[in-house]
């Protein structure tokens, strides 16, 4: 789905400080943005520069208020920077400095090109679907988390486990595999692809329930509607359970703990500088060698 928003006048720029390439690029972006008339922004203990009218966000609080944020890092970073800003449904748009760029919209050998389409307003927002999950634990009240990627269950100590699965009332399976991951048609293409798992058009709103290395032959992935809530139950003997989002934050669990997964009210917008398609995409960045 495409959303509209108003021609870009303030950009934030985020900084994956453990690529040695980034603050280089960042300057050159700068450099190249503030010519056009572009206001910078940047957080506070990222990186300095001397240009007097750069805007300085106090790290802690994150980026809340300019039009767009340039991601300078791989999918990663991008995850990160969307868990982040999407309350505030601020798009982000990515210069490549890892490896496949799924998500990334340029890479850093043609970062001028980029700009140039998105400071001439050439560009389109795409919304994409992210999921949020309840870990309830006894006594306690429930906490939430938020995924762009996927929300991934395992055993910390990489033991099979059982994992049973509901939603509507209803058991969808039950499963004895490595763990189990739910994913969104954007995190399609993630680890959910690598545990076999279809590759799902991010135009389309469904959840993905995929297996980890399950010990039934004809166990597979399973593709629900958006509206459904999932509701994860372990076996009474299970132990060191983790929850991870989007492979980033991970928290513990016990089997007696109520998970919830379901898709999130709010969404990652992502900048769009070119009009070619996910199918596109995706057949370049899989046939590439990296």
């Amino acid at each position: 789905m495409e959303a509209e928003f108003k021609n870009f006048k303030e950009i934030g720029i985020y900084l994956n400080m453990d690529k040695p390439d980034s603050p280089a690029l960042a300057e050159k972006c700068i450099n190249y943005l503030i010519i056009r008339g572009f206001k910078i922004a940047l957080l506070e203990g990222q990186i300095k520069y001397p240009h007097k009218d750069l805007i300085y966000y106090p790290k802690n609080l994150f980026y809340r208020k300019p039009d767009c944020i340039l991601v300078l890092g791989g999918d990663g970073t991008l995850l990160f920077v969307a868990r982040k800003v999407c309350f505030y449904s601020i798009p982000i748009f990515g210069i490549n400095l890892g490896k496949l760029g799924f998500l990334t919209e340029g890479e850093a050998g043609n970062y001028e090109d980029t700009l140039k389409n998105l400071s001439s307003g050439d560009y389109y927002i795409e919304e994409r679907m992210m999921l949020s999950c309840s870990i309830k634990k006894e006594n306690e009240s429930a906490c939430f988390y938020i995924a762009l990627n996927d929300v991934l269950v395992k055993s910390r100590g990489f033991r099979m486990m059982d994992i049973e699965a509901k939603a509507s009332g209803s058991t969808i399976d039950k499963f004895r595999a490595d763990g189990l991951i739910i994913a969104t048609p954007t995190g399609s293409t993630g680890y959910s692809l690598a545990a076999g798992g279809p590759v799902v058009s991010p135009q389309a709103n469904v959840m993905i329930l995929n297996p980890i290395c399950p010990h039934r032959l004809h166990d597979r992935s399973y593709i629900l509607p958006e509206d459904e809530v999932i509701n994860l139950e372990f076996g009474d003997r299970e132990k060191d359970i983790v929850v991870t989002f989007d492979g980033q934050t991970t928290v513990s669990i016990t089997p007696k703990d109520a998970v919830k997964v379901k898709k999130a009210t709010y969404c990652t917008h992502l900048i769009r500088l070119n009009q070619m398609s996910s199918y596109d995409r995706l057949r370049i960045k899989l046939s590439s060698e990296y």
